[in-house]
């Protein structure tokens, strides 16, 4: 037995017999013309590549292929067999509160209606999830049991209304624990309870209802619906316009957020506001619900035919390739020619395939070689470049990646730029990493280049969140190379500044030594000219005494010169001792007023130098003549 997927598909089968229809119209106009033109024997003559038999059976491959094709998009299948489905999802109960503060208006058309409606779209979201639906006010009562029949919840929904439940009030506590009973695995971790309702409890102890629920590991996320400042509360069926106690005071409902954030905090669930269309519902399924383990609900055998369109599809496409080796000769070269063309297009299919396969199965080296040689076949094709840069990319060759994503132009399709931007600045980027040590004016400009990518991608694709994410890292990794770089400079220039201060240390210690050079070797000249320039010897022998310097201690005076081997030497107190030293006295003294001249050393000896020469002079031992 035949089943299809798309039976209504079915009735596109009369455009065959349509189309056969034209072409059997076709076919006599061409030969009345014929007629028209010559004799019947004579058409054989004036056409003789013409074979109307031929041309016969290409039209009648073109029918059935289009029969074929029409036959495979109705999805036939044949053959069955039996599978396991197994359904998994989490149990929620939604706890609405259908208490007469509901009716206030403060959000549009009032609190329980918008609550009904946000259940309804929260409804949608679910898949494979059991749901169930809790009603209270002054007391609870399970509306709708655990279910997967989401029509019979929709149905217990539409019946809610304020007053449904006799007893007013609104009682948090009973509405946890009903909920919690509703449960029939007890099993926490796979259990959820959503409470909607304004928070003013009136009855029962709501915190212990909810450490109860707690230890059994339920988390109730809890839903405030309703306006702090509050609003007042119409009174349907009466005479009356607003709702009045007991004193006949006028009643305003008002949200209560303290006692809803309590029990959520006690069962590890969340608070939200209800605001907006969804009231807070969407994002509670979305960033809690469906991120909870979920556990088998159901398990079935269900019949599984077999899908068959691939066998109409593969004849079809089979007598299309035919189709045109039946035509005239000048028909068959051009399909000669087309298959001709058509041989390294295969080719290069066959190479971008075999490189997607290595890429997947992360062989990017043999990858790359693939799209590098379907490349030298297309070297315009921004995919294959695409392809080859993203291999690059998993070598690690982020240079090499860079270079082929700059070659690739705008194609005018924005999802694509978009997608070559973005991998333009993740390379560009990686490239920067490691150049961050080495070369850092490079890595900057790298960092520079990446952030013009990521921006230009979110200006392709502004919906897209990745290209924004990148371009915060890589700005901040931009700014804290060039902090890097702006305190080795400064650290540097110190650096260079203690040298050259070291450097002129230096020098004037060099400076200092030279000086204190030059002036002992004048010190050393100055007493070598001095022991060259000594008086001479008395031509009677007797040597002359040395004239001091003024001011020099007796320490530093020059030994008297010693006579000469040979030279007469006269004993003190000899013959002629008195007038020499009368007459040395006597020319003291005249010196003495006059001043006496070295001849030495060029200079005035002044008096009082003369006074210490005088008295009888010594007589040395002779030194040795070396």
């Amino acid at each position: 037995m035949i089943e299809w997927s798309h039976p209504q598909l079915l009735w596109l089968l009369l455009l065959v017999p349509a189309l056969a229809a034209l072409v059997w119209r076709r076919e006599r106009q061409r030969r009345a013309a014929l007629a028209a033109l010559a004799e019947t024997p004579l058409v054989p003559r004036l056409t003789p590549d013409l074979d109307a038999r031929r041309r016969g059976v290409r039209e009648g491959l073109r029918l059935t292929a289009l029969l074929l094709l029409i036959v495979a998009l109705a999805g036939p299948r044949w053959g069955s067999r039996w599978e396991e489905v197994k359904r998994e999802g989490v149990d929620l109960i939604v706890a609405l509160d259908a208490s007469r503060s509901m009716l206030a208006t403060d959000v549009k058309p009032n609190r329980l209606e918008r609550a009904k409606l946000a259940v309804l779209d929260l409804l949608g979201k679910l898949r494979g999830d059991r749901v169930g639906l809790v009603a209270f006010s002054g007391t609870a009562f399970l509306e709708c049991p655990l279910t997967l029949d989401y029509g019979a919840f929709r149905a217990s929904l539409a019946t809610m209304s304020a007053g449904i439940i006799p007893r007013g009030g609104t009682n948090l506590a009973a509405a946890i624990e009903t909920a919690v009973a509703g449960f029939e695995a007890r099993q926490g971790k796979y259990e959820a309870l959503i409470l909607i309702t304004d928070g003013e409890s009136t009855e029962g102890e709501y915190e212990a209802a909810a450490k109860k629920a707690a230890e059994l590991g339920v988390r109730i996320y809890t839903v405030g619906i309703g306006t702090s400042a509050g609003e007042l509360i119409p009174a349907p069926g009466s005479g009356e316009t607003w709702v009045k106690n007991r004193a006949g005071e006028v009643v305003k409902s008002r949200l209560d957020e303290k006692a809803l954030q309590d029990i959520a905090l006690a069962t590890g669930g969340a608070y939200v506001h209800g605001a907006g269309a969804s009231l807070g519902l969407d994002e509670i399924f979305d960033g809690h619900i469906a991120r909870m383990e979920r556990r088998e609900l159901q398990s079935t055998l269900q019949r599984r035919f077999e899908n068959r369109f691939q066998i109409p599809l593969a004849l079809a496409l089979l007598l299309l390739l035919l189709e045109p080796l039946l035509g005239e000769r000048r028909r068959l070269a051009a399909v000669a020619l087309a298959l001709a063309l058509l041989a390294p297009r295969a080719a290069l299919a066959d190479a971008v395939g075999e490189g997607n396969r290595f890429y997947h199965l992360g062989k990017y080296d043999e990858a790359a070689q693939q799209y590098g040689d379907a490349l030298v076949e297309s070297p315009g094709s921004p995919l294959l470049r695409f392809n080859l840069a993203a291999a690059q990319y998993k070598q690690g060759k982020f240079s090499d990646a860079v270079a082929s994503l700059e070659k690739i132009g705008a194609t005018g399709d924005a999802s694509f730029d978009a997608r070559v931007a973005y991998n333009l600045g993740n390379s560009l980027v990686r490239q920067a990493q490691s150049q961050d040590e080495s070369q850092p004016p490079e890595a900057v400009k790298a960092y520079e280049t990446a952030l013009l990518a990521y921006k230009r991608a979110m200006g392709l694709a502004p919906e897209w969140q990745d290209p924004k994410v990148n371009h915060e890292i890589a700005a901040q990794e931009l700014e804290a190379l060039k902090k890097r770089i702006e305190e080795e400079r400064k650290k540097q220039e110190e650096e260079q500044q203690q040298q050259q201060e070291q450097q002129q240390d230096q020098q004037q210690q060099d400076q200092q030594q030279q000086d204190q050079q030059q002036q002992d070797q004048q010190q050393q000249d100055q007493q070598q000219q001095d022991q060259q320039q000594q008086p001479p010897e008395d031509p009677q022998g007797q040597p002359q005494p040395e004239q001091e310097e003024p001011n020099q201690s007796p320490e530093q005076q020059q030994p008297q010169p010693q006579p000469q081997p040979g030279d007469e030497q006269q004993e003190p107190g000899g013959a002629g001792a008195p007038e020499q030293a009368a007459a040395s006295e006597e020319e003291l003294d005249r010196q003495e007023a006059h001043g006496v001249v070295d001849t030495a050393r060029d200079e005035e000896v002044r008096p009082e130098e003369l006074k210490r020469l005088r008295g009888p002079a010594a007589v040395l031992e002779p030194a040795e003549d070396w």
